[in-house]
């Protein structure tokens, strides 16, 4: 069961409460959870209050007060409310797997910039190689789930419609406590945002622990760069338009095997967690 929380326009609240914004980073010095506080020496600022080289103390949200930075590269957008400096849209820039995130992503670019527009990723065909940054801070290739059969989908944090990213992520996040019901604990699961300016892993945490989905290591929540979710979505066939301040778009849901091919597509928001677990008992 997911929590329901009030919806306010978001640029209600920035008007209101936003005194300056500004693109900082640095190395996370130390975290603190309770106080849901960064301590950060500032290796970029473009923030008046701040220069390079200062150690600040920054507030963070719930989602980012959970993943432990400690001694990596971050970048953020310093964020003043009411006198106090808070860090929002923030992104891991250094650690495990980054280098190989940065190459991987840039392939996939490459392959992805010659193709035709109407080709994509049908139901039979392999997966395109791809990274992303995990609920954790953690970059993650998708060839490392190769081995475990996965179910992967497309939604972005803030939609407001109830039968579409809300409804798939309900539905995965059952998914996902059935098939242990089931002793299907080789099914692993991968959501990923198609809004990356505002879906940064702590919110995608925040996100996944609202939605009740279990944090044993078999479910990713995924994001990046624009260029890489343009990239996924146009080699997933999956359309997107913003309007009015919210992206409309198409759903696709898929059954990975185990060796990156798809074996069960869905397209649309209408399926159930029983005919993809019906699809994975076959593999």
């Amino acid at each position: 069961m997911f929590r329901v929380f009030p919806l306010i326009p978001l640029s209600l609240i920035l008007s209101v409460l936003t005194a300056h914004a500004a693109m900082v980073g640095g190395r996370v010095l130390e975290v603190q959870p309770d106080s849901r506080t960064y301590k950060v020496e500032l290796t970029l600022s473009k923030a008046d209050a701040f220069k390079t080289g200062d150690t600040v103390e920054f507030k963070v949200g719930m989602g980012d007060a959970g993943i432990d930075y400690t001694g990596r590269l971050i970048q953020a957008e310093a964020v003043e409310y009411g006198g106090r400096w808070n860090l929002e849209k923030i992104f891991p820039v250094d650690g495990d797997g980054s280098k190989a995130y940065r190459d991987v992503n840039a392939r996939l670019h490459q392959e992805t910039a010659t193709m035709s527009r109407r080709k994509f990723t049908r139901q039979g065909d392999f997966i395109p190689d791809f990274a992303g940054i995990d609920q954790h801070g953690k970059f993650v290739q998708i060839r490392e789930l190769r081995g475990h059969p996965f179910i992967l989908n497309f939604i972005f944090t803030r939609c407001q419609m109830p039968t579409m990213c809300p409804a798939s992520t309900t539905r995965m996040s059952a998914m996902q406590d059935k098939a242990r019901e089931l002793g299907m604990e080789d099914l692993h699961f991968v959501t990923v945002t198609f809004d990356p300016a505002y879906d940064s892993p702590g919110i995608l945490k925040q996100y996944a622990e609202g939605y009740g989905i279990e944090d044993d290591g078999s479910f990713y929540l995924l994001t990046g760069t624009e260029d890489l979710l343009d990239d996924l979505l146009r080699r997933f066939g999956i359309l997107t338009v913003e309007e009015d301040g919210t992206i409309n778009h198409t759903m696709a849901t898929l059954l990975v095997d185990a060796q990156g091919r798809v074996a069960y597509r869905k397209e649309g928001s209408s399926w159930t967690t029983e005919e993809f677990l019906e699809e994975a008992k076959k593999l």
